[in-house]
Formats: structure tokens, C-alpha cells, sequence
């Protein structure tokens, strides 16, 4: 059940709402808030969601479909590959985030946590359906920061991360369907991520920031997970960063598929932890970043990502770059940080590719692409009211660097015929990026008559190692200088007015966003929050060990190293600041952003009178299903329109809650 707590709004905040009004009749003109049960903003969050699909590696005969089909929440389906057929295997409440199948297609396994806490222990149903079984039951509660399972199906390896740090464990998988204790192989107190197991167990690769505490630049490490002793060591050197891919899916061949920023982007390598023969892959064809995403099971070829060439397989005999079909829009990589061979693209049963795909105004699908035919479906995917195009564009920042971003504009609508309210947007992570990619939120806002923004604000990836490390130990200064550029680029092109703009973000996305009302407090018309960091010291007393190790990396040490580093990064500190209107979810199960701080924040904005509305929830990080996103959503709506000023929707019924 969710609560609603809305804070005390001070007269003084009359004249303001006064001036919203005034302001509507200035700006384009939107659309009445529609809040009919068959509007299409409606239908898009109703829509199935693909997440993912996997297929079994050594029968290709059975996969999994990662998505949010017979259930509101999002579920794994097991999948009969030739007949098509797809049945729901997990009814997990709060729903799965992930799950892995065994390279047999004998059984799923999933992190069983509560409600979405992202902490709990390895568990598995077989394929056929039953009841989870614990796989580890006498070890305490981890967060999961790697999880593989060898292809031949006789090891597991996962790495637990809880106060006791960051530990490697493998368990041995019997034919008889058994399972061996864990057993330890590695324990760090650094950030140490990844499990890449070879073809029959025997080694184990693992990133570590051993080498550079408190940074995100790894060593590779190898292990045989046998006698638990380290066998290898690969380091690029300081400033740079080496991450294991994936082991070569042949016996008897060791070698490591892996990349490194030793070139200023990640570049591809095959490195053989035994010998140390090391062969950089020439991709003259290629610039910027190339992501290797699958190793076909012949072992001669290599489905790969770049940042301007799309997916593309190279052969390793011929040293060939091979092109394929395909449309524009966005291919989903490596699905997680957790899993070896598991990615949204791959080489699928019938060795054609098989990658999921989707841009701003289609939801994702699964296609089949080739080099010279036309893609085709593999996975049929219900009808979604059609959404507005996205298109890049670039900006300078403070400091002369370019920040990319993607706009949206309301049907047939161009700059020319703003101003627009508009919705500024700032992801979460930091590391990842924003793609060409479909997000029924920022369609909803279109269909209201908003223009939409979404920045790759420095710490995002995909831009260079610069670009993302810049602001580590200096958290929230380049994150906004990269965001008020995003805004005088808005006023620049004429596309919002400086009354009209509207922050939102989740996660780091929800931090920034409460950061830039504290710190440039007249620039916002409101903020938008669905989950947020408000205080660092409190959320990393809180949080898991995962997050603490991230947190410790990012800010450059802990809150007893840095203490004031945290506070002053705090929203919570500069509350008394803040003066435009603000909505924030938060769960009540979440162990990235945690509920005691926004409980603190909640109750200090409430003595300082301001327009604050936080809605709890019983959720974890994410939204528990498509129901509580749409609800969401309305939320976001109603909330903007308010205090916009906007024409009121003919519908007035009361906003109720939703699990």
C-alpha cells in the first residue's frame, strides 16, 4: 500500500502559483491532462515489455524471456524456441529484475530477494516449474555482483558482496541435479566485479580495482577455481581499464574475450591467461567505442556493438569486419553487469543474429537480421500507439565540452513553434547512457504538448574515459554545469520558456535533480524525483555493501574520510534553499536509495513549509510493475500541470494509491 504525505505550502508560494497561470497562456499550447482509462499514454505503459530473451547455449531448443506479459510485474517465461510457445515460470512478488538460465535450458536461476531489495540469496525452479530451491543457504544475505555459470553446466560462480565485502565463491552442479557447498575462491574490501567462468569451470576471470582503489579502472584477474590460487593478472596500467567478456565457448581453449580503454574507449582483445599471448583485434573499419556482445559457438566468430556502426560480426579467421541489416534505432548489449554470456543481442539457433531492438517510438522487440535480408520478428510483440521521434543533438557546457542529449517534440510540432513547457531529464547510474531508445514516460509528456530532453551529463558512458571520470571526487558540480547548459541551450533555441522548465530523474537522476533546486533554486519550475539520493552519509550508513563500495569510489573515500565532502553534496544540507514545488518516490525496501534519509529530508521540508509531496511505496529501487508505473506517471502529470498551471483535466477524480 502506498501513503501519500504532502507537505505544508506557504502563502508566499500563492504569488508563484499566480504567475504559473499567467504563464500558460504564453507558452504553446498543451493538451487537457488526459487521465481516460484508453488514453494512449495509457496503452504504451499497458503494453508487454520485452526486457530480455536468452537462449540456452548447449540446447537451443529452450530459452527465457525476461518481461511484464500475463503479469503486471516483470517475470521470466520459460520459451520453447521451436514451437514458439511461452509460458510464465516465475510468480515472484515485486518481480524479478533478472534471471539466468542454465546452458542445458534445466533451470532458471534468480537472486530471491524481498519485495525488490536487491539483497537475498542465489535460488533456481527448473525449467518445467517448482518451487525455488536456496543454493546457499548458510551463507549471510549478498548483493549480487556477478553470477556465471560454465558452459559445459558443472560450475557456478557468483560474487557475494555484504559487510563482509566483495567474495568469489564457486559451487560445483551435479548431473543428478545436485549441488555442492560454496566454496570461497577471492575476498577484496575494493570494489570487485564480474564472474567469467572457461568452458569447463576450471578458471575463473574477475575485475578488481585492487590495483586502483577508490577508482572504476580494473585489472583482470584469473583463478583456478580448483586449488583457489591466482594464475594471471592482466593491468593496463593506471589510467587505463582492462574487463573480461566472456571465455571462448570451445573446450581446451582458454582464451578470454575482453576489452580495454587503453585507446581512450573500450576496444576489443583476445588474451590467454595461461600462455599471456595477448592479440589486439584490428577494427581500422571502426572508431570510438566497440563492445564485444557475443562469441558464436563455433568460435570463429564475434558478434560486436560500436558507437557509430551498430552490430557488426567479425570473423576471426579472416580478420573481417562483417556488416548486417538493420534498422535505425537502438541494440541492446550485455543485459546486466552480473553475466558472461548473456546479452540482449546474440548469435541466435538458426546463426542468424538475434538482438533486441527498439527507438524512440516502438517498444522493444526481438529481430532476427542478416547481412543482406530484410529483419525479421522472432518474438511477436502486442500493438503500441505509435510515439514521437527523438533526435540528438549537442550543446557546449561551461568549460567548451560537448554534452549530447536527445529531444522530443510534440506531434508535428518543430523549434520554430515554441516556447513548450518542458521536461529536462537526467538518467540514473551514473555510468550508463541514454540511446535512441523507447521510454513510454517521455511519450506521455509528449502527448501532453511537452518538449523532452534527456542529457548525458558528464559521468556518462559511451563519451570516453575523461568524459566519465570527471566527476569522480567532485560529485554534482559537472553533473549541473553539463544541465544549466542543457537549459541555456532550451531558452537558446527558443524551444522552452525559463518559467516552464521541469527537472526529473530517478535514482542519481533523483539526486540531481533535488541537487540543481538546492543549488539554482529559481531556475526550476518543479522537480520530479522517483527515488533519490538526499543525503550521502545516511545512504551509505544504510545502503548495501555495493552501493557503499560505489559510493566510496565515486566521492573518493568514505563519510568518515570525507565528511564533509558528503555533507556539502547533500540535498538534505541545502534544503532551506530549495523553493520550487518537488514530488519524490520512495521505496520502503530500497538498498541503493535508501528510506531513512528521505524520511529525515521528508521531515525537514516539512518544517521548513515547503511544496513537497513524497509517496511511499512497497518497492525496492525500481517500480514493482506496470501498474505502479502508470500510476506513477499520473502522478508525474497531475503534479506538473499543477504547478505549471495548466488546463485541468475534465477528470477529477482523487489520484489512489496503486501497489
Amino acid at each position: 500500500m502506498q501513503a501519500h504525505v504532502q507537505c505544508s505550502r506557504p502563502r508566499r508560494h500563492l504569488l508563484w502559483l499566480v504567475l504559473a497561470i499567467a504563464l500558460a497562456d504564453e507558452i504553446a499550447m498543451v493538451s487537457i491532462l488526459q487521465l481516460k482509462d484508453n488514453a494512449r499514454w495509457r496503452q504504451r505503459f499497458r503494453t508487454s515489455v520485452l526486457h530480455y530473451a536468452y537462449v540456452a547455449p548447449a540446447n537451443p531448443s529452450k530459452g527465457i524471456v525476461h518481461a511484464s506479459w500475463d503479469d503486471p510485474q516483470s517475470q521470466v517465461y520459460a520459451w520453447e524456441i521451436p514451437s514458439g510457445t511461452v509460458r510464465q515460470l516465475t510468480q515472484k512478488d515485486g518481480g524479478i529484475s533478472y534471471g539466468w538460465l542454465g546452458p542445458a535450458g534445466d533451470f532458471l536461476y534468480f537472486l530471491q530477494d524481498q519485495k525488490g531489495s536487491e539483497i537475498g540469496h542465489i535460488a533456481r525452479i527448473p525449467f518445467e516449474g517448482g518451487s525455488p530451491q536456496d543454493l546457499t543457504p548458510n551463507l549471510s544475505p549478498y548483493t549480487l555482483r556477478g553470477f556465471d555459470i560454465s558452459r559445459r553446466g558443472n560450475r557456478l560462480a557468483f560474487d557475494a558482496v555484504n559487510e563482509n565485502g566483495y567474495r568469489f565463491y564457486c559451487l560445483d552442479l551435479h548431473a543428478d541435479g545436485s549441488w555442492g557447498a560454496p566454496q570461497l575462491i577471492y575476498e577484496t574490501v575494493q570494489e570487485t566485479w564480474a564472474c567469467h567462468l572457461s568452458y569447463d569451470g576450471s578458471l575463473l576471470a574477475i575485475k578488481s580495482t585492487d590495483r586502483a582503489p577508490g577508482s572504476r579502472r580494473y585489472s583482470i584477474l584469473v583463478f583456478n577455481t580448483q586449488s583457489g590460487h591466482q594464475i594471471a593478472e592482466l593491468w593496463d596500467g593506471f589510467n587505463n581499464s582492462v574487463e573480461p567478456v566472456q571465455f571462448a565457448p570451445l573446450p581446451d581453449d582458454e582464451r578470454l574475450l575482453a576489452t580495454s580503454t587503453v585507446h581512450g574507449f573500450l576496444r576489443p582483445f583476445l588474451w590467454d591467461p595461461c600462455t599471456a599471448e595477448r592479440v589486439d583485434l584490428p577494427l581500422p573499419e571502426t572508431s570510438g567505442a566497440v563492445v564485444p556482445l557475443d562469441w558464436a559457438a563455433d568460435g570463429a566468430r564475434l558478434l560486436m556493438q560500436g558507437a557509430q556502426q551498430g552490430l557488426f560480426v567479425y570473423d576471426l579467421t579472416a580478420n573481417s569486419l562483417g556488416t548486417l541489416t538493420q534498422p535505425a534505432g537502438t541494440f541492446r548489449g550485455r543485459t546486466g553487469p552480473f553475466h558472461t554470456g548473456t546479452a540482449g543481442s546474440f548469435f541466435g539457433p538458426d546463426d542468424t543474429i538475434w538482438a533486441q531492438w527498439s527507438d524512440a517510438t516502438q517498444p522493444p522487440q526481438l529481430l532476427a537480421l542478416t547481412a543482406d535480408e530484410t529483419p525479421r520478428s522472432v518474438l511477436p510483440v502486442p500493438p503500441c500507439p505509435v510515439g514521437q521521434p527523438w533526435r540528438s543533438v549537442n550543446f557546449p557546457s561551461s568549460d567548451g565540452i560537448s554534452v549530447q542529449a536527445w529531444l522530443g517534440l510534440p506531434a508535428g510540432a518543430n523549434t520554430a513553434d515554441g516556447p513548450f513547457p518542458t521536461i529536462l531529464h537526467v538518467h540514473g547510474g551514473p555510468s550508463g547512457a541514454v540511446s535512441n531508445a523507447f521510454d513510454a514516460s517521455s511519450q506521455t509528456w509528449l502527448d501532453h504538448g511537452f518538449a523532452y530532453l534527456t542529457v548525458n551529463y558528464r559521468g556518462s558512458t559511451g563519451f570516453g574515459r575523461a568524459f566519465q571520470e570527471k566527476i569522480n571526487g567532485d560529485v554534482g558540480h559537472w553533473e549541473l554545469e553539463d544541465m544549466l547548459a542543457a537549459r541555456h541551450w532550451l531558452l537558446q533555441q527558443g524551444i522552452s520558456d525559463p518559467q516552464a522548465i521541469l527537472l526529473e530523474g530517478g535514482s542519481y537522476g533523483g539526486f540531481l535533480t533535488i541537487w540543481a533546486l538546492s543549488q539554482n533554486p529559481n531556475l526550476w519550475a518543479g522537480g520530479i524525483a522517483p527515488v533519490a539520493i538526499v543525503d550521502w552519509t545516511m545512504n551509505y550508513e544504510d545502503s548495501s555493501a555495493a552501493m557503499q563500495g560505489w559510493a566510496r569510489m565515486i566521492f573518493g573515500g568514505s563519510p568518515q574520510e570525507k565528511p564533509e565532502l558528503y555533507r556539502q553534496c547533500s540535498p538534505l544540507t541545502h534544503a532551506a534553499a530549495i523553493q520550487a514545488p518537488l514530488l519524490i518516490f520512495q521505496g520502503r525496501y530500497d538498498s541503493r536509495a535508501t528510506p531513512r534519509q528521505m524520511k529525515v529530508f521528508e521531515e525537514r521540508m516539512q518544517e521548513l513549509g515547503k511544496d513537497c509531496t513524497v509517496i511511499w511505496t512497497d518497492a525496492g529501487h525500481g517500480t514493482a510493475s506496470t501498474a505502479s508505473a502508470e500510476h506513477r506517471q499520473e502522478a508525474h502529470l497531475r503534479f506538473a500541470y499543477r504547478v505549471l498551471g495548466l488546463p485541468p483535466s475534465h477528470d477529477t477524480r482523487h489520484l489512489q494509491p496503486t501497489n
